[in-house]
């Protein structure tokens, strides 16, 4: 009986990797499931074996996995420009990191101006 259910839980294991149903990849963000998780994988390590318990904790760690999926780009929009340039982008107000990286500006064209001066 406890192969069938190492079994069972392989084939959930690898319908999981291959993918993720829609109502399973926000259980991060409920503790509540977290928990039920837990308490699940520590029962079936209990009653069917750590091997069962080893597979269910797989199991756990893939619904948890929130990495980014990344589709392909076309090529259209890998050339457009962006609509806002970076390098001359500047905020309204400043804020205290935004001082700080004027200040080191102004202290870079400083020294830059200085050095060009004494040539």
């Amino acid at each position: 009986m406890h192969n069938y259910f190492e079994l069972f839980l392989l084939a959930i294991l690898v319908s999981l990797i291959y993918k993720k149903p829609i109502f399973l990849e926000n259980i991060m963000n409920n503790k509540i499931y977290l928990v039920l998780l837990i308490c699940l994988n520590a029962y079936i390590a209990k009653e069917f074996g750590i091997a069962s318990g080893i597979i269910m904790a797989l199991i756990s760690i893939i619904l948890l996995d929130t990495k980014e999926t990344f589709c392909n780009v076309s090529e259209a929009e890998e050339e457009s420009e962006p609509k806002v340039s970076v390098q001359t982008w500047r905020p309204a107000s400043f804020t205290a990191p935004c001082q700080t990286e004027n200040d080191r500006i102004l202290k870079i064209r400083s020294e830059v101006s200085t050095l060009n001066a004494s040539k």
